[in-house]
């Protein structure tokens, strides 16, 4: 583990009440994915974390998050995608919270995200989705973990209110 990595990491954040939406069979075309979220965003879903599987020839999968509370109108602009593209199908899953660790330093050093990985796997809180920056990385767990992220964060980052 990186041995600074309260220097390194200076703020961490935690957000509550994250759905994570995988697409799968989406036709591997930039404009289907723009065309995915021109919907949502139609729909007053405001999309957070966005990570995209390379393309396994003529599809693609695309997951994105965003608020527990935006699940209809996902689910609706989603199965109106479904009318067009039938092959799509989605994995939907709810009560989810994301862990944002940031902080400059992470610019210029190597091993941060193996640190943040570590910190959470060492004590069984398990990843669904990470996205990053040059100074922020983003991962997305289940809610239910939430008093063991608490812990890791108090124990490794010697963060208390978050």
């Amino acid at each position: 583990m990186v041995q600074d990595i309260r220097d390194i990491i200076t703020d961490v954040s935690v957000t509550a009440d994250v759905t994570l939406v995988t697409v799968y069979n989406l036709p591997n075309k930039t404009e289907i994915i723009a065309k995915l979220f021109e919907a949502l965003a139609e729909e007053g879903v405001n999309v957070d974390m966005i990570s995209l599987t390379p393309s396994q020839g003529l599809t693609q999968t695309v997951s994105f998050s965003a608020s527990d509370e935006t699940l209809t109108q996902t689910l609706t602009t989603v199965g109106k995608i479904k009318c067009s593209y039938p092959s799509v199908r989605m994995d939907v899953n709810t009560s989810n919270c994301k862990l944002t660790f940031k902080g400059e330093a992470m610019k210029t050093r190597c091993g941060v995200a193996a640190s943040v990985f570590a910190s959470l796997g060492e004590n069984g809180v398990e990843v669904k989705l990470v996205t990053t920056s040059e100074t922020k990385i983003s991962c997305l767990v289940d809610e239910a973990q939430i008093a063991t992220v608490y812990d890791v964060l108090e124990k490794v980052y010697g963060l208390t209110n978050c």
